[in-house]
């Protein structure tokens, strides 16, 4: 009986052992496994970015960072101080970076690299990155956690972090390489290691006394917690330079907390010594990477270290000042006030005294935390107020967009915080680390509802507060350990069920928010639905910055300067005094600066525009220049006269007007002074049984004069308006302010149309004039007005990557192709384009060939050549127009060769241009009747590649020709082919207006299969053979036919 009992006890013994074990221990492998689904969710689309062997990223910013790595690597440990392959022609000196996050993994590439990594292991290493600080950023807030709920609350702040599907999990996604997740991490860590140093103070209970008496044994642990927050601090400025605001936050925090302090009888000796020293710290190493002497937000800067020190005065301004107060016994009602006081003086002094100071730090408040952005900052994606894409119309509202983000955790974090505060009130429980997460929650919050990107930091807050949550739940609700866990009550498992069914919503389970047909608007996603992602535009560019970097000459090299030696891709630049000398044959490429990063790291050239937006302003003014001249004035006015900016690259998003499709027209618009969006485009409504819906949004006649549409949609070439019309009603409406308002509206009824098209452009005239609600042009590619060609631009490059694979730009675009259509503006949705839209579109800009002619006197001279894209489908026609003097003679600047490609390209300083003439260009004047007789004078002639860049100073000269053609024999050899528009076709049979040989590929793009236009058989006739046409009265049956099917297949399929 004794060796029973004994053995029960022994069994009892280690049944507790065991317990003891696993209380000591669980959260170690619960830890290990959350951190494990975090990275393994972040590293679901790891295959999507490796391509041929090629390393992709997501977005604008990793890519910079890829330069900078690499720079690392090469010179590790320094960074980049100097960069002039970018924002051309100054560079520039970027503090966000080159910093610690570019060396930690630099400094992994090289681990991994055994010392001597390769291009690839290093992109490798950047590529996986994100997804390593994502899941390490629950380290930090597990420990925060802890010390607000215990062990449970952390690991439930954990499983919270690790289950949010918003912007904290897509920053942290393989490829999106920017350093935004390494910020959240190091700040986390940051306000971690000061919750340690307030608490051991509150402990230690550190006072001057003890300092002057030199006891640092009694110091020690004040003193070591406290440098170590500084150094935390330090590492998290160190990583992102505009995280000063953390500084801030901390400030805002000791002067509530030693105020708070005084009042209530406690001496503020404690806390003010951690936050004197810690500060400190932190202000001396901001000290070692000083770039700036002028205060700066976004660079290493004397701002950084100053506030440091700033908040470090203040601490101990306000122990004195609590110490003077006591000597002189005053009253502590006083104190508070009087501190206030204080503040507002020296904010006063500093705006006196210190204008540009108080002006940079209000201004970069206001950004961050203002709950409000500029008209500027709204074009940015990611610095767009938090609830500006409320939308009541489809059934999303503000709620529902949190909801998105956080589930129902934002809810119960503001819940935690009111807790946290009412306990705080009713108790005597006055921790100063409660009081510096609410402090910190409450700055974070307000800079995730000023640009929704810092959500990627509000996540921690929330995490943490949950946490806060779930342990005073916990011990609300008394839960048994778990040797007595059969002990159980109903209350503690109708708990448990409300923390299940807390969590389920949205993090475990999608819901349903919003009611606009779109399953990807209406419902949530989980963490895992959430993490697919894909390289995105950047495939798009990817032919395009791999034949800029192959096929134009190196950056000083251009016109066989051979100064290439001095642009060093990963040399070591002195740092200029923002305005970098260039050496002759550096030269510019001109694109909106959402590009330009990817232009210098995979096309290695220097972008005129950056993500960091400088040039931003610049970029929008010659894009949205009215004029050719006005264009090249901007970008001559930039440098010196040897610092040219040589080439123009445009996508289909820069040219579209549909900003809720990708179009990107808007912001160069937004950025440009004294115009808005609603200067070149304004939308068309047509009521819908969900009420009003955008037919498509009108052009003004600004927009189609737009370097930027004169570029991409016409190539440069010369274009005249149509008799299409656009016809609408206008409607008022008053605003919330008590302001009227008129919109347009399509005409409703059975015989209404909003597009017509009249048989001559007098008609079209005369009907405008009657109506004041109309339009010539305005949609797709016709203009109002004639469009004059450009003289210095030619397109080198196409990319075969067409814009209409983009499903919101097909159907926007399918939409205008069916008002034409039903308009019968236009007979197959061929005609549409002018040119092939292809995603992205290279010009060069050069000096031109000069053309001297003569002709019959006072007459329009038409120049025209025929263009293809080598090895692609996308022929167009180049035009220009020259008027005759009395004396015949006439004078044209031509930027198309038509021969002598073979001469040159990068190798001699130029381009190996990719669109190259199928043929001579041909000259001619408009028709004339004589009789039975066609009369026109023509002429071909060629153009040479030297010509056009500057190598020959010869001028090609023609002599126009008089031709008479029977109409009898014209209508028996070419009753298919016909002009469109009024001005007359060149002898080799192509359109006047360039009108693309490749509609049916275009039509194709779009899921259509449309008949050829009416201009291939055109282009099929010999010169001798062809004459221009009248335009018909009306479209082949069969055309229309084809198109209706095509247009209806793609409706069907979308």
């Amino acid at each position: 009986m004794s060796q029973q009992t004994e053995q029960v006890e022994d069994s009892s013994d280690t049944v507790d052992s065991v317990l003891d074990s696993f209380e000591d221990w669980y959260h170690v492998p619960v830890l290990a496994a959350a951190l494990s689904f975090m990275l393994w969710v972040r590293l679901q689309s790891f295959d999507k970015f490796i391509r041929n062997g090629e390393v992709f990223f997501d977005g604008n910013d990793a890519w910079y960072h890829l330069r900078q790595v690499q720079y690392t690597v090469n010179n590790w440990p320094s960074t980049m101080p100097y960069d002039p392959w970018t924002y051309f022609p100054f560079g520039t000196s970027v503090g966000q970076f080159g910093t610690l996050y570019d060396q930690l993994i630099a400094t992994a590439a090289l681990v991994v690299g055994l010392g001597d990594p390769s291009q690839k292991t290093v992109a490798m290493t950047l590529l996986v990155a994100p997804a390593v600080f994502g899941a390490l950023v629950a380290v930090p807030t597990y420990f925060v956690g802890k010390r607000l709920g215990g062990r449970p609350g952390g690991l439930f702040g954990v499983v919270v972090l690790a289950l949010l599907p918003g912007t904290f999990l897509r920053r942290g996604l393989v490829g999106f390489a920017d350093h935004n997740i390494a910020e959240p991490l190091f700040q986390a860590f940051a306000v971690l290691a000061m919750m340690v140093a307030l608490s051991v103070a509150e402990r230690e209970k550190p006072v001057y006394e003890l300092l002057a008496d030199r006891d640092f044994e009694a110091l020690r642990a004040p003193i070591g917690y406290s440098v170590l927050a500084g150094i935390a601090t330090a590492l998290y400025l160190w990583t992102w330079p505009p995280g000063v605001l953390l500084v801030g936050i901390f400030g805002a925090f000791f002067g509530l907390k030693l105020t708070a302090d005084y009042a209530r009888g406690v001496s503020p000796d404690h806390l003010a010594f951690v936050g004197a020293i810690s500060m400190s710290v932190t202000g001396l190493l901001m000290l070692v990477p000083l770039g700036t002497l002028n205060p700066s937000p976004t660079k290493f800067s004397l701002l950084q270290p100053l506030l440091a020190f700033a908040v470090a005065a203040g601490c101990v301004f306000m122990a004195w000042l609590a110490r003077q107060w006591d000597a002189r016994d005053l009253s502590t009602g006083l104190y508070p006030a009087t501190v206030g006081g204080i503040v507002l003086g020296v904010v006063g002094v500093v705006y006196v005294a210190f204008r540009p100071l108080y002006n940079l730090v209000h201004r970069n408040l206001l950004r961050i935390i203002g709950f409000g952005t500029n008209a500027e900052t709204r074009t940015i994606g990611e610095a767009q107020p938090f609830l500006s894409r409320v939308q009541p119309q489809i059934g999303i509202e503000w709620y529902d967009l949190i909801i998105r983000e956080y589930g129902l955790m934002l809810f119960t974090a503001v819940l935690a915080a009111v807790w946290m505060v009412w306990r705080a009130y009713r108790s005597d429980d006055h921790k100063a680390e409660h009081l510096l997460v609410l402090v910190w929650a409450a700055f974070i919050t307000a800079a995730a509802f000023t640009q929704v990107r810092f959500n990627y930091y509000l996540a921690v807050p929330v995490a943490v507060l949950n946490a806060y949550l779930l342990g005073r739940v916990i011990a609300w609700a008394q839960f048994p350990r778990p040797e007595n866990i059969a002990d159980i009550n109903g209350t503690q498992v109708v708990t448990i069920l409300l923390v299940v069914l807390m969590v389920t919503p949205v993090l475990v389970t999608p819901a349903s928010i919003g009611s606009s047909g779109y399953a990807s608007v209406d419902n949530t996603n989980t963490a895992m639905q959430a993490a697919e992602t894909s390289p995105g535009d950047i495939t798009k560019w990817d032919g395009s910055l791999d034949w800029l970097a192959n096929s134009t000459p190196a950056e000083g090299d251009y016109a066989n300067a051979n100064n290439a030696d001095e642009m060093k891709y990963y040399g070591t630049f002195p740092q200029s005094n923002s305005d970098y000398e260039y050496p002759q044959g550096a030269y510019g490429v001109m694109s909106w600066w959402d590009y330009g990063h990817w232009i210098t790291v995979e096309g290695e050239r220097i972008p005129n525009a950056n993500p960091f937006q400088e040039g931003a302003e610049t970029a929008a003014k010659y894009l949205l220049a009215p004029n050719e001249s006005r264009a090249n004035e901007i970008i001559k006015t930039l440098g010196a006269p040897s610092e040219e900016t040589r080439y123009v690259m445009v996508d289909w998003k820069m040219a579209s007007v549909y900003p809720n499709a990708g179009g990107k027209f808007f912001a160069p618009a937004t950025f440009k002074k004294n115009v808005t969006p609603s200067t070149y485009y304004q939308p068309i409504y047509r009521q819908g049984q969900n009420g009003l819906q955008t037919a498509f949004n009108l052009r003004s006649q600004k927009y189609y004069d737009s370097q930027m549409a004169r570029l991409y949609l016409y190539h440069g070439s010369r274009m005249e308006p149509k008799p299409i019309v656009v016809d609408w009603q206008a409607r008022q409406y008053r605003t919330q302010n008590g302001q009227v308002a008129s919109f347009k509206l399509a005409e409703q009824g059975p015989n209404a149309t909003l597009v017509r098209r009249f048989q001559t452009m007098k008609q079209a005239r005369a009907f405008v004039a009657n109506d004041s609600t109309s339009q010539i042009g305005g949609i797709g590619q016709f203009p109002s007005e004639p469009v004059e060609a450009l003289n210095h631009y030619r397109v080198v490059k196409q990319s075969e990557a067409s814009g209409t694979s983009n499903a919101q730009w097909a159907r926007r675009l399918r939409a205008e192709m069916q008002t034409l259509l039903q308009g019968k503006a236009i007979r197959s949705p061929g005609q549409m384009f002018q040119t092939a839209p292809s995603w992205v579109k290279t010009f060069e800009r050069v000096p031109g060939a000069t053309v001297k002619g003569t002709g019959p006197a006072n007459t329009t001279v038409t120049a025209a050549v025929q263009l293809s894209p080598v090895g692609q489908n996308g022929s167009f026609t180049y035009t220009q127009q020259a008027r005759t003097g009395p004396d015949g003679q006439f004078t044209m600047t031509l930027p198309y060769s038509s021969t002598g490609y073979e001469n040159w390209g990068p190798e001699k300083g130029y381009t190996n241009v990719s669109v190259r003439a199928t043929g001579q260009y041909q000259f001619y004047t408009p028709r004339s009747f004589e009789g039975g007789n066609v009369t026109f004078h023509n002429a071909s002639a060629h153009v040479t590649e030297a010509q056009v860049i500057g190598e020959s100073n010869e001028t090609t000269t023609v002599e126009l020709t008089k031709e008479s053609v029977s109409l009898r024999q014209n209508n028996q050899s070419s009753d298919n082919s016909t002009a469109d528009g009024n001005q007359t076709a060149p002898a080799n049979g192509t359109a006047a207006n360039g009108t693309t040989g490749n509609d049916s590929a275009n039509a194709s793009a779009l899921g259509s299969s449309a008949d050829a236009s009416p201009s291939d058989a055109q282009s099929k006739m010999t010169p001798e053979r062809a004459l221009p046409e009248r335009e018909e009265t009306a479209p082949a049956r069969a055309g229309l036919v084809g198109a209706w099917a095509g247009a209806l297949a793609l409706a069907n399929r979308d």
